[in-house]
Protein backbone atom coordinates (compact mmCIF):
# COMPACT_ATOMS: atom_id res chain seq x y z
CA UNK A 1 0.00 0.00 0.00
CA UNK A 2 2.91 2.32 0.59
CA UNK A 3 4.80 1.53 -2.39
CA UNK A 4 1.26 2.59 -4.17
CA UNK A 5 0.93 5.27 -2.76
CA UNK A 6 4.60 7.00 -3.29
CA UNK A 7 4.25 5.55 -6.88
CA UNK A 8 0.94 8.22 -7.43
CA UNK A 9 2.46 11.00 -5.22
CA UNK A 10 5.43 10.15 -7.95
CA UNK A 11 3.33 10.47 -10.64
CA UNK A 12 1.61 13.43 -9.26
CA UNK A 13 4.97 15.60 -8.83
CA UNK A 14 6.17 14.31 -12.58
CA UNK A 15 3.10 15.84 -14.00
CA UNK A 16 4.16 18.94 -12.47
CA UNK A 17 7.71 18.81 -13.26
CA UNK A 18 7.00 17.98 -17.19
CA UNK A 19 4.25 21.25 -17.46
CA UNK A 20 6.94 23.48 -16.10
CA UNK A 21 9.02 22.07 -18.50
CA UNK A 22 6.87 22.80 -20.79
CA UNK A 23 6.04 25.97 -20.00
CA UNK A 24 9.98 26.55 -19.74
CA UNK A 25 10.69 25.77 -23.50
CA UNK A 26 7.63 27.65 -24.84
CA UNK A 27 9.25 31.12 -23.18
CA UNK A 28 12.98 30.19 -24.20
CA UNK A 29 11.85 29.23 -27.96
CA UNK A 30 9.99 33.00 -27.60
CA UNK A 31 13.57 34.25 -27.21
CA UNK A 32 16.03 32.20 -28.65
CA UNK A 33 16.44 29.39 -31.79
CA UNK A 34 19.28 27.29 -29.36
CA UNK A 35 18.43 25.50 -26.72
CA UNK A 36 20.58 24.12 -23.69
CA UNK A 37 19.74 21.33 -21.90
CA UNK A 38 21.61 20.16 -18.53
CA UNK A 39 20.94 18.34 -15.15
CA UNK A 40 19.84 19.74 -11.66
CA UNK A 41 22.06 19.63 -8.67
CA UNK A 42 21.67 17.12 -6.14
CA UNK A 43 23.53 18.64 -2.95
CA UNK A 44 26.90 19.12 -4.02
CA UNK A 45 26.73 16.68 -7.19
CA UNK A 46 26.46 18.25 -11.03
CA UNK A 47 26.08 22.04 -9.13
CA UNK A 48 29.39 22.95 -10.71
CA UNK A 49 28.00 21.97 -14.08
CA UNK A 50 24.64 23.66 -13.48
CA UNK A 51 26.23 27.05 -12.47
CA UNK A 52 28.76 27.02 -14.88
CA UNK A 53 26.27 26.21 -17.95
CA UNK A 54 23.91 28.93 -16.53
CA UNK A 55 26.70 31.63 -16.54
CA UNK A 56 27.33 30.31 -20.11
CA UNK A 57 23.90 30.59 -21.14
CA UNK A 58 21.86 32.17 -19.15
CA UNK A 59 18.51 32.95 -21.41
CA UNK A 60 18.68 29.52 -23.37
CA UNK A 61 19.24 26.82 -20.14
CA UNK A 62 16.63 24.40 -19.41
CA UNK A 63 17.50 22.55 -16.26
CA UNK A 64 16.24 18.57 -16.53
CA UNK A 65 15.29 17.75 -13.12
CA UNK A 66 17.51 14.42 -12.11
CA UNK A 67 18.31 12.74 -9.25
CA UNK A 68 22.60 12.15 -9.03
CA UNK A 69 22.82 10.68 -12.39
CA UNK A 70 19.19 9.69 -13.07
CA UNK A 71 16.69 10.98 -14.54
CA UNK A 72 13.77 11.34 -12.86
CA UNK A 73 11.26 11.44 -15.96
CA UNK A 74 10.47 8.04 -17.25
CA UNK A 75 10.48 7.34 -21.14
CA UNK A 76 7.01 8.67 -21.85
CA UNK A 77 7.60 12.30 -20.22
CA UNK A 78 10.98 12.63 -21.96
CA UNK A 79 9.31 11.46 -25.40
CA UNK A 80 7.06 14.26 -24.76
CA UNK A 81 9.42 16.97 -23.98
CA UNK A 82 11.64 15.98 -27.27
CA UNK A 83 8.80 15.99 -29.21
CA UNK A 84 7.75 19.64 -27.90
CA UNK A 85 11.28 20.80 -28.75
CA UNK A 86 10.46 19.53 -32.49
CA UNK A 87 7.40 20.85 -32.14
CA UNK A 88 9.21 24.37 -31.42
CA UNK A 89 11.55 23.68 -34.04
CA UNK A 90 14.94 24.78 -32.17
CA UNK A 91 18.06 25.07 -34.52
CA UNK A 92 20.06 23.36 -32.39
CA UNK A 93 19.83 21.38 -29.02
CA UNK A 94 23.43 21.66 -27.27
CA UNK A 95 23.76 18.99 -23.96
CA UNK A 96 26.19 20.38 -21.21
CA UNK A 97 27.99 17.90 -19.08
CA UNK A 98 25.21 15.26 -18.95
CA UNK A 99 24.88 11.59 -18.00
CA UNK A 100 23.90 8.71 -19.89
CA UNK A 101 20.19 9.09 -19.91
CA UNK A 102 20.88 12.62 -22.55
CA UNK A 103 22.09 9.98 -24.85
CA UNK A 104 18.33 8.78 -25.32
CA UNK A 105 17.29 12.54 -25.67
CA UNK A 106 19.51 12.51 -28.59
CA UNK A 107 18.34 9.56 -30.23
CA UNK A 108 14.65 11.10 -29.85
CA UNK A 109 15.96 14.85 -31.54
CA UNK A 110 19.28 14.20 -33.96
CA UNK A 111 16.55 13.45 -37.05
CA UNK A 112 14.87 16.88 -36.84
CA UNK A 113 17.63 19.33 -34.84
CA UNK A 114 21.32 19.66 -35.01
CA UNK A 115 22.82 18.06 -31.43
CA UNK A 116 26.02 19.71 -29.54
CA UNK A 117 27.80 18.68 -26.80
CA UNK A 118 29.50 20.83 -23.64
CA UNK A 119 32.08 18.13 -22.10
CA UNK A 120 33.68 19.71 -18.69
CA UNK A 121 35.70 17.15 -17.59
CA UNK A 122 38.66 15.97 -17.99
CA UNK A 123 40.78 13.00 -19.89
CA UNK A 124 42.25 11.79 -16.76
CA UNK A 125 38.67 10.88 -16.02
CA UNK A 126 39.36 8.02 -18.29
CA UNK A 127 40.79 5.53 -15.75
CA UNK A 128 36.93 5.00 -14.76
CA UNK A 129 35.36 2.16 -17.00
CA UNK A 130 31.97 4.27 -16.89
CA UNK A 131 33.92 7.31 -18.18
CA UNK A 132 35.12 5.14 -20.83
CA UNK A 133 32.21 3.63 -21.93
CA UNK A 134 30.64 7.17 -22.15
CA UNK A 135 33.36 8.75 -23.97
CA UNK A 136 33.06 5.57 -26.40
CA UNK A 137 29.82 6.29 -26.86
CA UNK A 138 30.24 10.03 -27.97
CA UNK A 139 32.82 8.91 -29.73
CA UNK A 140 30.07 6.60 -31.80
CA UNK A 141 28.04 9.36 -31.81
CA UNK A 142 30.18 11.94 -33.57
CA UNK A 143 31.61 8.95 -36.35
CA UNK A 144 27.89 8.50 -37.16
CA UNK A 145 26.99 12.11 -37.35
CA UNK A 146 24.56 12.18 -34.93
CA UNK A 147 26.33 15.04 -32.62
CA UNK A 148 27.07 17.58 -34.90
CA UNK A 149 29.72 19.60 -32.52
CA UNK A 150 31.99 19.07 -29.83
CA UNK A 151 32.40 21.50 -27.10
CA UNK A 152 35.26 20.96 -24.64
CA UNK A 153 35.38 23.38 -21.16
CA UNK A 154 39.50 22.45 -20.43
CA UNK A 155 41.83 23.44 -23.19
CA UNK A 156 43.66 21.16 -25.25
CA UNK A 157 40.81 18.45 -25.40
CA UNK A 158 39.43 20.21 -28.21
CA UNK A 159 42.70 19.59 -30.09
CA UNK A 160 42.84 15.94 -29.13
CA UNK A 161 39.59 14.94 -30.55
CA UNK A 162 39.77 16.86 -33.48
CA UNK A 163 43.19 15.45 -34.39
CA UNK A 164 41.99 11.70 -33.43
CA UNK A 165 38.48 12.33 -35.24
CA UNK A 166 38.42 14.98 -37.16
CA UNK A 167 35.37 16.36 -34.97
CA UNK A 168 33.95 19.91 -34.84
CA UNK A 169 35.57 21.09 -32.08
CA UNK A 170 36.09 23.95 -29.94
CA UNK A 171 37.23 24.67 -26.73
CA UNK A 172 34.34 26.29 -24.42
CA UNK A 173 35.90 28.50 -21.58
CA UNK A 174 33.87 28.91 -18.46
CA UNK A 175 32.54 32.49 -18.56
CA UNK A 176 33.85 35.34 -15.76
CA UNK A 177 31.63 34.67 -12.87
CA UNK A 178 28.86 37.60 -12.12
CA UNK A 179 28.72 38.10 -8.44
CA UNK A 180 25.62 38.87 -6.46
CA UNK A 181 25.48 42.10 -4.77
CA UNK A 182 24.27 40.07 -1.96
CA UNK A 183 27.74 38.51 -1.17
CA UNK A 184 28.69 39.58 2.20
CA UNK A 185 32.12 38.60 4.02
CA UNK A 186 31.91 36.52 7.38
CA UNK A 187 33.18 37.87 10.57
CA UNK A 188 36.36 35.71 10.95
CA UNK A 189 39.04 35.68 13.38
CA UNK A 190 41.74 38.06 11.91
CA UNK A 191 44.53 36.70 13.53
CA UNK A 192 44.27 33.55 11.92
CA UNK A 193 45.12 32.62 8.24
CA UNK A 194 41.86 31.14 6.50
CA UNK A 195 41.97 28.57 3.55
CA UNK A 196 38.87 27.30 1.78
CA UNK A 197 39.33 23.34 0.69
CA UNK A 198 35.29 23.46 -0.81
CA UNK A 199 34.15 19.98 -2.37
CA UNK A 200 32.59 16.56 -2.21
CA UNK A 201 34.04 13.85 -0.38
CA UNK A 202 35.53 11.69 -4.09
CA UNK A 203 38.62 10.56 -4.50
CA UNK A 204 39.31 13.04 -7.67
CA UNK A 205 38.54 16.12 -5.47
CA UNK A 206 41.37 15.30 -3.25
CA UNK A 207 40.01 16.98 -0.23
CA UNK A 208 42.58 14.91 2.26
CA UNK A 209 45.61 15.96 0.65
CA UNK A 210 44.88 19.68 0.53
CA UNK A 211 43.25 20.02 4.12
CA UNK A 212 46.53 18.22 5.56
CA UNK A 213 48.96 20.09 4.16
CA UNK A 214 47.20 23.46 4.64
CA UNK A 215 47.39 22.21 8.06
CA UNK A 216 50.52 21.65 8.29
CA UNK A 217 51.30 25.66 8.35
CA UNK A 218 50.83 27.30 11.71
CA UNK A 219 48.30 29.96 12.14
CA UNK A 220 45.96 28.29 9.50
CA UNK A 221 42.47 27.46 9.91
CA UNK A 222 40.91 25.48 7.40
CA UNK A 223 37.56 25.89 6.13
CA UNK A 224 35.61 23.00 4.62
CA UNK A 225 31.61 22.13 3.40
CA UNK A 226 31.44 18.76 5.81
CA UNK A 227 33.71 18.49 8.72
CA UNK A 228 32.94 14.54 10.01
CA UNK A 229 35.34 12.90 7.21
CA UNK A 230 38.29 15.03 9.00
CA UNK A 231 37.27 13.52 12.67
CA UNK A 232 40.41 11.48 12.20
CA UNK A 233 43.09 14.26 12.38
CA UNK A 234 41.48 14.56 15.93
CA UNK A 235 42.13 18.67 15.21
CA UNK A 236 38.79 20.06 15.49
CA UNK A 237 39.65 23.82 16.45
CA UNK A 238 41.68 24.51 13.82
CA UNK A 239 39.02 23.17 10.73
CA UNK A 240 35.29 24.91 10.41
CA UNK A 241 32.47 23.71 9.05
CA UNK A 242 29.89 25.38 6.75
CA UNK A 243 27.30 22.67 5.45
CA UNK A 244 27.29 20.62 2.33
CA UNK A 245 24.05 21.93 0.73
CA UNK A 246 24.66 25.75 0.82
CA UNK A 247 22.75 28.20 -2.29
CA UNK A 248 24.83 30.42 -4.06
CA UNK A 249 25.12 33.43 -2.04
CA UNK A 250 26.26 31.44 1.22
CA UNK A 251 28.79 29.51 -0.79
CA UNK A 252 30.08 32.97 -2.49
CA UNK A 253 30.29 35.03 0.98
CA UNK A 254 32.27 31.80 3.02
CA UNK A 255 34.63 31.47 -0.96
CA UNK A 256 35.16 35.30 -0.45
CA UNK A 257 36.00 35.63 3.08
CA UNK A 258 38.98 33.42 2.71
CA UNK A 259 42.85 34.29 2.50
CA UNK A 260 43.28 31.33 0.24
CA UNK A 261 41.47 28.79 -1.69
CA UNK A 262 42.70 25.75 -2.90
CA UNK A 263 40.99 23.75 -5.82
CA UNK A 264 43.65 20.98 -6.73
CA UNK A 265 41.84 18.16 -7.39
CA UNK A 266 43.33 15.03 -9.24
CA UNK A 267 41.52 15.19 -12.49
CA UNK A 268 39.83 18.73 -12.36
CA UNK A 269 41.54 22.04 -13.23
CA UNK A 270 40.49 25.81 -13.11
CA UNK A 271 37.23 24.70 -12.45
CA UNK A 272 34.28 26.87 -11.52
CA UNK A 273 35.25 27.22 -7.86
CA UNK A 274 38.91 28.39 -9.36
CA UNK A 275 37.05 31.13 -11.13
CA UNK A 276 34.76 32.30 -8.32
CA UNK A 277 37.42 33.09 -6.26
CA UNK A 278 39.07 34.69 -8.06
CA UNK A 279 36.09 36.64 -9.19
CA UNK A 280 35.71 37.55 -5.42
CA UNK A 281 39.23 38.72 -5.26
CA UNK A 282 40.73 35.96 -3.31
CA UNK A 283 43.96 34.21 -4.34
CA UNK A 284 43.37 30.89 -5.39
CA UNK A 285 45.22 27.33 -5.95
CA UNK A 286 44.34 24.75 -9.04
CA UNK A 287 45.99 22.25 -11.20
CA UNK A 288 47.14 22.24 -14.45
CA UNK A 289 46.74 18.30 -15.25
CA UNK A 290 44.80 17.80 -18.46
CA UNK A 291 46.95 18.93 -21.55
CA UNK A 292 50.10 17.54 -22.22
CA UNK A 293 50.63 17.67 -25.77
CA UNK A 294 52.99 20.64 -25.78
CA UNK A 295 55.26 19.18 -23.50
CA UNK A 296 55.22 15.56 -24.77
CA UNK A 297 55.90 17.08 -28.55
CA UNK A 298 58.94 19.62 -27.86
CA UNK A 299 60.25 15.96 -26.03
CA UNK A 300 59.75 14.28 -29.43
CA UNK A 301 61.10 17.16 -31.60
CA UNK A 302 64.22 16.77 -29.38
CA UNK A 303 64.47 12.90 -30.22
CA UNK A 304 64.02 14.08 -34.17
Amino acid sequence: MLKRLSNRIGMSQNKIIVSQLEDDLQKIRERNSILVLYGSPTEGNWKGIANATIGLYPENSLQIPQWYSNSVLNRKETERICNLILELNFKKVIISGFADYFFDWIELLHFSTQIEIIFHGTMSEFHESEKRSFIGKLIQFGNSGIIHRFGFVKEGIDVVFNKLYKFDCYHQPLSIPIIPSEIRQLNLDKSKIHVGVFGADTFNKNLHNQVIHALMIENVIVHVLDKSIFEYLNVPERIIEHGKNLDKIQFLSILGSMDLNLYMSFNESWGLVYHESLALGVSSLGSLNMDYLNLIKSEVDKIR
